[in-house]
């Protein structure tokens, strides 16, 4: 069975209404508007108007709901850097990803995907963003933020899939092989105290500010992994964060030896049994989903 071809008008239709949708509301008078003035003519003639609203006005409520759909649905997706920046501050930042990002499957939440990206191409770390309270706050800590919510979010989301628990078969392939990392776990990073305060906002939603604090002496690394439907937090001494993104890139053997040379002369001492503890933790933890040849 086939589906007869479109007609004409409905196709123009089609994309009249949908040039519309993914025009963001106006922002220019403090809130956020519908522009229904440069709403296509065609379009507009074609909605039959009621009692009470104009075939704009009709278009208008549906263009608003449409946008504060996607605009919360972010907003949920990613707390930590929403409550950092203010709603209306953080908006601003969504329907610029919107924008060059629109959803086009079912899943709404996949609107958020690569939201961090689009972000990291608009700040710097060294840049100063003012937020909806009108309080300056570093690039870098808007930055970390949205990186922390979109490893919650891939994480959460994630299918559920069965580790690598390698066995004495798979003993060759560490010296010929990287390792990928499972779908349901996460290396974070943070220059902030914010991976715990995101991990606290699954107790309950909540619109409160972010206190953002002062900025950490070091950075802090966080192993997040997802076991069933619950999520935790493992703190990671930087060596083993850095050993565990340097197998993902290397083999084992070249992994270790670009650890070794990392490592000051006091670390290298202990190092190899250390190294092995964290190997050998990292697969009892499920961080690995296999093998994947370089």
């Amino acid at each position: 069975m086939t589906w007869p071809d479109s007609p004409d008008w409905l196709l123009e239709l089609q994309t009249q209404f949908g040039e519309m949708l993914r025009t963001p509301l106006d922002r220019s008078g403090g809130s956020l508007r519908a522009p229904s003035e440069a709403y296509d003519a065609r379009l507009v003639a074609s909605m039959l108007p009621t009692p009470s609203l104009s075939g704009a006005e009709r278009l208008a409520v549906y263009h608003r709901q449409y946008w504060f759909r996607l605009l919360t649905v972010l907003q949920g997706l990613y707390p930590l850097t929403a409550r950092l920046l203010g709603y209306w501050r953080f908006n601003e930042f969504a329907a610029a990803h919107l924008g060059a990002n629109p959803p086009r499957g079912f899943d709404i939440e996949a609107a958020g995907e690569g939201f961090e990206e689009t972000l990291a191409r608009q700040l710097a770390d060294g840049d100063t963003v003012v937020t909806a309270s009108g309080r300056p706050v570093e690039g870098a800590a808007v930055l970390d933020s949205a990186r922390i919510d979109a490893g919650f979010h891939r994480v959460t989301r994630a299918p559920q899939s069965e580790p690598l628990r390698p066995g004495p078969a798979d003993v060759a392939r560490f010296s010929s092989s990287c390792l990928a990392l499972s779908p349901t776990v996460a290396l974070l990073q943070e220059r902030w105290a914010l991976c715990e305060l995101r991990a606290s906002f699954l107790d309950g939603p909540s619109d409160d500010a972010v206190a953002l604090g002062e900025r950490l002496p070091a950075p802090r690394h966080w192993l997040l992994a997802r076991h069933g439907t619950q999520l935790g937090l493992l703190a990671l001494e930087p060596p083993e964060a850095e050993l565990l993104g340097l197998l993902q890139a290397h083999p084992l053997e070249q992994a270790l030896g670009l650890l070794e040379a990392g490592a000051s002369e006091a670390d290298r001492l202990h190092l190899p049994e250390r190294a092995q503890a964290w190997l050998a933790r990292s697969v009892r933890l499920g961080v690995w989903a296999g093998f994947v040849s370089t």
